[in-house]
């Protein structure tokens, strides 16, 4: 099992904020994919893998070098937050963006134990 940490960031017309949202316990970045699809995003990652198509994947020079759906490019780039590309138009309601982190899996033990406690980590 890994430990992640789970990143947002809510941008709107008159505020915005970062936060760390919570830590999840799972076997691996896809596992994490499939929570955050579900529980965070409602679907709406897995509906754009179904509506948009294949993502182009660019190098450095911003040309094309392959394409990719988009439920591997989030988790190439491990969430939505850390996409330079991502469409941050139209903040009249605001967006909210996921992403995560891999933590050290040293003292794993130890630190899922205190998540536990404090009532910050799902285990998947």
């Amino acid at each position: 099992m890994n430990l992640y940490r789970i990143d947002v960031e809510h941008l709107s017309q008159k505020d915005s904020h970062q936060a760390i949202e919570t830590f999840v316990l799972a076997e691996n970045d896809e596992t994490v994919y499939q929570w955050l699809d579900k529980e965070k995003t409602y679907g709406c990652w897995s509906d754009r893998d179904e509506e948009d198509g294949p993502c182009d994947i660019y190098n450095d020079d911003y040309e094309v070098v392959g394409q990719e759906s988009y439920k591997e490019k989030m988790i190439r780039l491990k969430g939505e937050l850390n996409d330079e590309d991502r469409n941050c138009d139209d903040l009249y309601y605001g967006k909210t963006f996921y992403g995560w982190e891999q933590m050290p899996n040293d003292m794993l033990e130890t630190r899922a134990a205190a998540l536990k406690g404090l009532g910050i980590l799902v285990e998947l």
